[in-house]
């Protein structure tokens, strides 16, 4: 039997009301509900509300509703029980999500036949050293940023590659990106756009004070480290544009390759990458209105 995790962005306004069509849909086609405790106690269906723990062993498939940023977050919790997710866009850019609003009718049948594949990211831990301690690890779909406060000076960043000395920045900080998060802050941040199919860790600094800094492009296999040192301590480090960390001058970074990948659900015929760099980041306005 099919068991559907569903996980609410509860501050969206819309959710309600594609809960309310979504449940019953599934229910009559003898799919299993659950939701997160908490949105469903929220959401008024604590009937369906479970902990995490048993959705991860429970469920068949996830599906979000909300943003890129419920997309990211649900990910990161079902990675380790290998579960699939599809996210329905009920954000503004919506780049990660697969489903939106108005299709979801048909989207949800395709869900209940079967008729989707699985493509599967590269993932990232990262881990903060302070010493011989081990202070924090977290794993990362899109990014690992480590940047300096809001008001302090720039910070230098000593760059290593499987344990090689690369480079040294003196910047407002560096990103460590995944090929999916590649049209994320690297992005804007002057780093390339790369195919997620391609297992690959992107380093692009931020605001570096040097005339030849350049986004610099590796293997998923090789591990990066960031030794910080400034004259302050309001360093931060941030996992996805959602956690944060507050570092310490003299702290290293460790960014490698997760054991878990991240598993999206893809419907065959849809949409593929490049229409969807298209659509979604707009790089052809002149045409939008051809077809």
């Amino acid at each position: 039997m099919l068991t559907v995790g569903i996980f609410p962005n509860t501050k969206k306004q819309t959710v309600p009301t594609v809960l309310r069509r979504l449940i019953p849909y599934l229910k009559e086609r003898q799919a299993e509900v659950l939701l997160p405790a908490e949105a469903a106690q929220e959401m008024g269906y604590q009937d369906l509300g479970r902990s995490l723990d048993i959705i991860r062993e429970q469920a068949t498939l996830g599906i979000t509703l909300g943003g890129d940023g419920t997309l990211l977050h649900t990910i990161r919790d079902l990675a380790p029980a290998g579960i699939p997710v599809c996210g329905v866009n009920m954000g503004q850019l919506g780049f990660l999500t697969e489903i939106e609003v108005p299709d979801l009718g048909p989207c949800l049948e395709k869900l209940i036949r079967g008729d989707y594949y699985i493509e599967e990211r590269l993932m990232l831990d990262a881990e903060v050293r302070r010493g011989d301690a081990n202070l924090y690890i977290s794993s990362a779909l899109n990014d690992v940023v480590v940047t300096k406060g809001g008001f302090s000076r720039m910070i230098r960043l000593g760059l290593y590659i499987d344990g090689q000395l690369t480079a040294n920045y003196p910047a407002d900080g560096i990103i460590v990106s995944t090929s999916t998060g590649s049209t994320g802050y690297s992005l804007s941040a002057g780093g390339p756009i790369v195919n997620p199919n391609l297992k690959v860790i992107i380093l692009t600094p931020i605001c570096p004070h040097t005339l030849d800094a350049r986004s610099l492009v590796v293997s998923e296999k090789e591990e990066v480290r960031i030794a910080t040192q400034a004259t302050h301590d309001d360093i931060v480090l941030t996992v996805d544009g959602q956690t944060v960390f507050s570092l310490m001058s003299g702290d290293i970074v460790v960014v490698k390759k997760s054991p878990f990948r991240a598993r999206f659900i893809k419907f065959i015929g849809g949409r593929g990458y490049y229409e969807n760099l298209r659509v979604k980041l707009r790089r052809s306005d002149s045409d939008e209105n051809e077809d």
